[in-house]
């Protein structure tokens, strides 16, 4: 289960570069709004042996899958490698990706955030990730201003979305692919049923809560680590647009 977590990264990272760029490019009128935020989670695991009476690997994930997809909302964030390049994640959005607030920092590229609202995409960004995309002088000394991108950005907003991060993630996933036998661990607080890899818990799993079979956790595998926390499904996450003195505006 490798992919699971690099498929949801490499699309973050594509998706804000090309944002980057395009605001590099041209810019618009700021919007005035309260920024929005994007948080972590802590974690505290134990570990205990799967029940007798126990649902299927499978059961769980169909169930886990079916609730991701159907979600009108939700949160991620955590750290992956691939091909030992380190990527660090945080998205909170919806399901149809109008509304999202994104910071992804890759090792050698910068960090980037993203808040797509109904009023435009904003994109923010450190000096490494705006020098990666050529941005003018004005980006640069800009610090830590938000560019707002062109309309055109707007249509990349379904890219944006939760439900296209999912798709990705379960897209690498099939119940051949899983061990036949759960176990059980705690995560943030929340039980959960844990599928593995048929190879093992060291090759990936997938760690879904018992209660509401909503996925809590992913992690990766030994030869692209990782883990991923998800949180706040269904939940009004509160982003808003940065606030107009927060935004500067490209010739």
């Amino acid at each position: 289960m490798k992919t699971m977590t690099t498929r949801v990264v490499a699309l973050a990272g594509a998706l804000t570069i090309s944002l980057g760029a395009a605001a590099c490019s041209k810019s618009e009128t700021p919007t005035t709004g309260a920024t929005g935020s994007a948080g972590g989670a802590t974690s505290a695991t134990s570990t205990t042996t799967a029940a007798a009476d126990a649902p299927t690997a499978s059961e769980v994930l169909e169930k886990a899958k079916t609730n991701a997809l159907a979600a009108t909302s939700g949160a991620f964030n955590g750290t992956v490698e691939d091909n030992g390049k380190k990527t660090t994640i945080d998205f909170k959005g919806t399901s149809d990706g109008k509304t999202a607030d994104i910071t992804i920092e890759m090792a050698g590229d910068g960090k980037a955030r993203v808040i797509s609202v109904p009023e435009g995409i904003y994109i923010q960004g450190d000096e490494t990730f705006w020098k990666k995309q050529n941005a003018p002088a004005k980006v640069l000394a800009a610090k830590d201003k938000f560019i707002k991108a062109p309309a055109s950005a707007a249509s990349m907003t379904e890219s944006l979305s939760l439900k296209a991060f999912l798709e990705k993630a379960f897209g690498a996933v099939t119940p051949t692919q899983v061990a036949p036998t759960l176990g059980e661990e705690t995560v943030n607080g929340v039980d959960c049923w844990v599928i593995t890899d048929t190879k093992g818990k060291a090759e990936g799993a997938l760690y879904v809560s018992k209660d509401k079979s909503e996925v809590v956790r992913f992690t990766g595998s030994t030869g692209s680590p990782g883990q991923l926390d998800f949180s706040q499904w269904n939940a009004d996450l509160g982003i808003k647009a940065p606030d107009a003195s927060e935004v500067i505006t490209l010739p």
